[in-house]
Parts: structure tokens; sequence; C-alpha cells
């Protein structure tokens, strides 16, 4: 599947690239199938297979040659995040923030003496430890792609199959809605009648969704710059017919603001394709089936926005999500995230430890609401800084602040990796208000998507010199007798004229 035609000196897979790609295909999928990572029989896979991850970066790093001294420390900062995570939960399993007790025979919790502010707090191994195990080894493969991996054909082919395996579960789930399906995948009862496909809940599908066809997305567009999307291409084909599914169900089962996420997604996509086809056809003015590409394309982005801005148009905010349990007289989620601010005010720095929402959060559970359990904040953002506290929080965003950056700072951005780009930042907007990073299947595309989208910038800058343009720019210089270089003063060749 895929060949580079840029035929650059990192064109083809190296043997850990292979290693690293059926491993991201193996967690990838076990997660998505697995109700989004959420099934009790996955969550052990999916652990087990991050574990691997970090087995697999040791394995394979001396890809980085005589240079380990710089690979360590690369390593170190990307994985600082899942250092303090880990110290927070182990140091913090002495001060439990709370305990059970029993009175009349009747087991409950209660609320233990806290340390200092300074002092974390963490919940018991049996709470907590499968979900720091999950976090650790998940993020710590996705790492992997930004650190060891030097060829394009290592994400094109990774992305490609988790965009495929994602389009296969959208037609499944879109299956099951037609025919008003009460039993996940036909074969499990499930309690919450709005599942979609395999996964549990409505908006982690919708968030998933977004993602993977973000990522179909940028395939396309990345076939178009390689070839100028040969029309006969099944692999083309296939990706296109996968996006559209991701795009048809995030229609039919995300809630508004999903909608109008995945339809701007959507439309960037579709306009940088029409624009990259644009450009593709200037260039070889003889590719076939390009030039009613341009408008179809642009048709199908107008039609995106246009549905972005009807769903705008049709809901007030307040309605862009639907809580469960709300209505137009009872904001429940309001009331929740202001318990949940009430609790992490408790402890503003370091939290109340990992997974400790699901009982503390009881605590700090208004009057009113008591009939009411809360596993989740329905806001990663405010879950966050009541579990991890402002440095567990800004310590899980800085990777994700330094790659905008690194990405800023190279001023040279591949077109067909803005919708990608695009739909982590749909990612990103839907977790101040909602829980996708609660999914392990989120929580690891994000990620791999994230690091895929760097490294890919860097290899193609880096390999610039075979770009297709680039060397016939070089080809007709060498004709002419003159420097191949853009910039004489730094790369030109020495001048013939006879020194003074």
């Amino acid at each position: 599947m895929f060949e580079d035609e840029h035929h650059g000196q990192e064109a083809n897979e190296s043997s850990a690239e292979l290693a690293f790609r059926i491993h991201w295909l193996g967690l990838g999928m076990v997660a998505a199938i697995g109700g989004g990572g959420t099934a009790p029989w996955s969550l052990g896979i999916v652990a087990v297979l991050g574990v691997i991850g970090l087995v697999l970066t040791g394995a394979n790093q001396h890809a980085y040659g005589d240079k380990t001294r710089e690979f360590v420390l690369r390593f170190l900062f990307w994985m600082l995040p899942v250092w303090v995570v880990t110290a927070a939960f182990f140091v913090g399993h002495y001060f439990s923030p709370y305990h059970q007790i029993t009175v009349g025979g009747i087991k409950s919790w209660e609320l233990s003496p806290l340390p200092a502010s300074w002092v974390p707090v963490s919940t018991s191994f049996k709470v907590a430890g499968m979900g720091v195990l999950l976090a650790v080894g998940v993020y710590a493969s996705t790492v992997n792609a930004l650190l060891l991996c030097k060829s394009r054909l290592v994400f094109a082919r990774t992305w490609t199959a988790l965009v495929i395996c994602a389009g296969v579960l959208a037609l499944l789930g879109l299956l099951q809605y037609a025919g008003h399906a009460d039993q996940l995948l036909w074969a499990i009862p499930m309690k919450n009648n709005r599942f979609f496909a395999s996964f549990p809940h409505p908006a982690l599908w919708s968030a998933f969704a977004i993602l993977w066809m973000s990522a179909g997305f940028g395939l396309l567009g990345w076939l178009v710059s390689q070839r100028g999307w040969n029309w006969q291409s099944m692999e083309g084909w296939l990706i296109l017919g996968c996006t559209a599914l991701l795009a048809a169900s995030i229609a039919v089962i995300g809630d508004p603001l999903y909608q109008i996420l995945g339809a701007l997604v959507a439309s960037l996509g579709c306009l940088v394709i029409a624009w990259q086809t644009r450009q593709e056809r200037r260039r070889t003015g003889k590719r076939s089936g390009l030039g009613a590409a341009i408008p179809a394309w642009l048709a199908a982005g107008l039609l995106f926005a246009a549905g972005a801005a009807f769903v705008t148009a049709k809901y007030p905010t307040s309605e862009w999500i639907r809580y469960d349990g709300q209505t137009p007289d009872w904001p429940l989620h309001a009331r929740v995230i202001e318990d949940t601010r009430n609790m992490w005010s408790q402890r503003k720095w370091l939290g109340w430890g990992y997974n400790s929402f699901p009982v503390v959060y009881s605590f700090f559970q208004g009057a009113d609401l008591n009939d009411t359990y809360h596993a989740v904040a329905r806001s990663d953002f405010w879950q966050s800084l009541a579990e991890h506290g402002i440095i567990g929080t800004v310590l899980w965003w800085i990777p994700a602040l330094c790659i905008v950056g690194k990405l800023l700072l190279q001023r040279r951005l591949l077109k067909f990796l803005l919708a990608p780009l695009a739909g982590l930042a749909a990612i990103a907007i839907l977790s101040l208000v909602d829980f996708p990073f609660i999914c392990p299947a989120i929580f690891f595309g994000f990620w791999l998507i994230l690091f895929s989208v760097v490294r890919w910038n860097e290899v193609d800058k880096a390999d610039a010199v075979f770009d297709p343009g680039e060397r016939k720019r070089m080809e007709q210089k060498r004709m002419q007798g003159k420097t191949l270089a853009k910039h004489p003063a730094t790369f030109a060749t020495p001048s013939s004229k006879p020194k003074a």
C-alpha cells in the first residue's frame, strides 16, 4: 500500500518503523473495537500494548546512531507528563484522599485528613492503577512517531489502516442506527440506547469520527501532492469512502457542536484538496480528471460550510451539547461544573489524584444533585484540574503547545496537514465542554496524529531536495551551468573566476 514517489533517502520503511506501524495498528484497532477502549475486556489489552510500545522504544533507539545522549534528553522531555503523573500517583498512594468505613453494616466513603497542599494524594492501585498504566503506555507509544520515525510511508500507511477501521465501524453504526438496533453490534445489551457502532456513547463516537475524518482528508491531500490523485487508485477511493462515512455518522448521531466542528474540519479539508488539485494541474497540465475534481471539491467544501452555518443558526448555544438529564429548566451540567470547581478549589495545584473524581466528587455534590451519581464531569478540562491540579493539567498540555511552537517556527507546513491539525483543534475545543479524552481510543488517536504531523512535516522539509519540483529546478540549473542552491551566498558552488 502506497509508494513514496519522491524517492528520497528515507523513502522506504525501516524494520523499526514496520514494528511501530504494526504496534500502532494493533493498539488503535483494539481500542476502537473495544468500545473506544472503555470495554472491560479491552482495558488490559490496551495497557499491555502500551507497555510494549515502551519496549519498542528501547529496542529501536539505535535509529539515533551515535546520538544516544540527544535521544535520551529528548525522550525525557517529551515524556515529562508521564513522569510527573506516575511519580504523583506512587507518592500520593501513601496519602489517600478518602477511606472506607462501615456503619451499621453499611459501607461508605469518608474523606481522610489531607496533607499539605504541596503533597500529592492519590487513590488506590485497584481504583486508578489501570488508568495510570493506560495513560502512560498509550502516550509513550505515540512518542515513537516523533522521535524514531524517518519515513513518510509509516505515517501514510498507519493513518490509512486506522481510517479504514474507523470507516468500517461508521458503516456498522449507520446500519445499526437505520435498523433501530437495541444491542451493541447486534449482540451486547446496552442500558444506553444512544450507543453507536462499538462506542457506548454518541459523544465519544463523534469525537473519534472527527479525529479520523480529519486524517482521511489529510491522506487524500497527500495523494494529490504525490501524484495528482489518480482517480483509478483503489486506496484513494477507499479512503474517500471511509472519510465520507465518518462525516455522515457525525451528521446522524452527533450533537450540534460536534456537527458544527465536524463540518468545519471537512470544509477545510475539501478546500485544501481543491487548492492542491489546482496547483497540481498547473504543474503538470496533463493529469486527467483533475479539472473536474476542482469544482467538485470546492462544491463539497462550500456545502460543508453551509451545513455548519445552518446548524449554528438552528440551535441556541445552550443546546449545542446534549447532556444526559439536562432540560431547559434544569441546567444540570452547569451545576456539575460548579461543584467540580469547588472540588478543585480545595487542592488547586496537585488535585485529588488520578481517577479520584467518581468518589471525591460526591463529597462536593450539591444537595439538589444527591440522587444522581456522576462518574465524570463531562468536561475534561475541569475534571483534569480536579484530579491533577494546575501543575498536572499544564504538564499534559506542554507537549501539544511545544509542537504548535515547532510548526510555527518551521515557517513551512505541508498543506494537506491542515485538516488533521483542524481535527486536533476540534478535539481540544470539545475537551473544554465534554469528555473525549476519557476514551483511550481518542487519547491514542490525538497524540499519534499530533506527533505524526510534526514529524511528517520535518521529514518532508529535510528531504525537500527529493521533491519532484525541486528536482526539476535543480536539473534546469545544472543544464544552465548555474548554482543549484536557492541561496547562493550560503550553498553556492565555488566560483571559476581566478583570484586576483
